[in-house]
């Protein structure tokens, strides 16, 4: 009997080893870590909300004025910059998700202001996502500009909400 729980409990380890998720790699952000740490304060939240509104206007621009030739890879120096605007747009979502714990009551302006930013904070993931580089550049561009836009027009909804 010993000898078969034995079995078992090796088959289960074995099984959960394999289909376990690996750890992924951090993403490189090149912003500080006070920048992108959250906390419970909604000021914190707007002003890395802000910060990601002013980076990613920046990316955006960059993004459309990168050649569309699809014989150049996509490079770090145009990635760079997308990556620090979702760092900043996850760091707001988490601290408002802080602030959200430390609430007595529920409050739906600032749940519609906390549901535009985990959408921006979705979207804004585009550029930023390795499988999304296998795609010819042209096409890689042209769906960050797309995604990346509308992220930061759920920024500035999310801004203006926020008290």
């Amino acid at each position: 009997m010993k000898r078969l729980q034995g079995g078992w409990l090796l088959a289960a380890a074995l099984a959960f080893a394999i289909l376990a998720p690996l750890p992924s790699l951090a993403q490189k952000v090149t912003l500080s870590e006070d920048t992108v740490k959250p906390r419970p304060d909604i000021s914190v939240a707007k002003r890395q909300l802000t910060m990601a509104n002013d980076l990613g206007r920046r990316t955006l621009q960059s993004f459309r004025a990168a050649q569309t030739d699809g014989s150049i890879p996509v490079d770090e120096t145009l990635v760079q910059p997308a990556r620090n605007t979702y760092a900043l747009i996850r760091a707001a979502r988490e601290s408002m998700d802080l602030k959200k714990e430390y609430m007595k009551y529920p409050d739906p302006v600032f749940d519609l202001a906390y549901k535009r930013v985990a959408e921006a904070w979705n979207l804004s993931r585009t550029p930023v996502d390795k499988y999304t580089w296998s795609m010819e550049r042209d096409a890689y561009l042209s769906i960050s500009v797309r995604d990346v836009d509308r992220a930061l027009q759920l920024v500035q909804q999310a801004l203006i909400i926020l008290p």
